[in-house]
């Protein structure tokens, strides 16, 4: 009786063996090629292919402090406007610009009518969080720290309410001799209003006072 059980083929398995083998041997070149990739690091100014280990090494990180501490001094200016808000002359507007290397977006205040008003209202914005996070897990730094280099919505809300203030006064502001005077802050070149009548400060809190018992009766 003739043989007709099936007889495995070595040939196939050793191909099915070798393509495989191509197949590891390709994926190994390709994670090979991407390690091998160069990437920018703004915080170094920099290209290399280091990946993300980076953001680890010593040079780095004191590139980083660095580029920290120099944003840190731009918001501490900005901070200055949101703790007392000033109204914004718009001659001024084309001069004043803010830089957030967070979001790589020029803030300027070309619609402003506070000091620092655009520039506040971005630093306490929702896509400027999302990107200041991406940055820190990007190139390195304390997601305990991201208050540093925001406003927070409280802030936001005090200082508009203070900017409502300013306004009703602005009401009743005389057109002249109210003794008002321009300054400079100290970065950015902002003008602003500086209110040095003690005068002046009385009679809008006898006027707050009125509009508040006409209010209440």
């Amino acid at each position: 009786m003739a043989d007709h059980s099936v007889k495995p083929n070595t040939n196939s398995k050793l191909s099915f063996t070798s393509q495989n083998h191509n197949v590891t041997k390709r994926e190994k070149e390709k994670k090979k090629d991407k390690k091998c990739e160069f990437e920018f690091c703004k915080v170094c100014k920099l290209n290399h292919n280091q990946g993300p280990r980076h953001k680890y090494f010593p040079n780095h990180k004191t590139a980083l402090s660095s580029f920290l501490c120099r944003f840190q001094n731009k918001i501490n200016d900005v901070r200055f406007f949101l703790r007392n808000p000033n109204v914004f002359r718009p001659e001024h507007a084309d001069r004043n610009r803010f830089w957030c290397v967070f979001c790589d977006t020029d803030v300027d205040e070309l619609d402003s009518s506070f000091a620092c008003e655009n520039a506040i209202n971005h630093l306490a914005g929702g896509h400027h969080l999302k990107n200041l996070k991406h940055f820190l897990w990007q190139y390195g730094g304390k997601m305990d720290q991201l208050d540093k280099y925001r406003i927070s919505e409280t802030d936001l809300t005090k200082w508009e309410k203070k900017c409502e203030s300013l306004k009703v006064e602005a009401m009743v502001a005389p057109t002249e001799g109210s003794g008002l005077k321009y300054g400079a802050s100290n970065e950015m070149s902002i003008r602003y209003l500086i209110q040095d009548s003690l005068k002046f400060r009385t009679l809008v809190q006898i006027f707050m006072r009125l509009i508040f018992q006409i209010q209440v009766c």
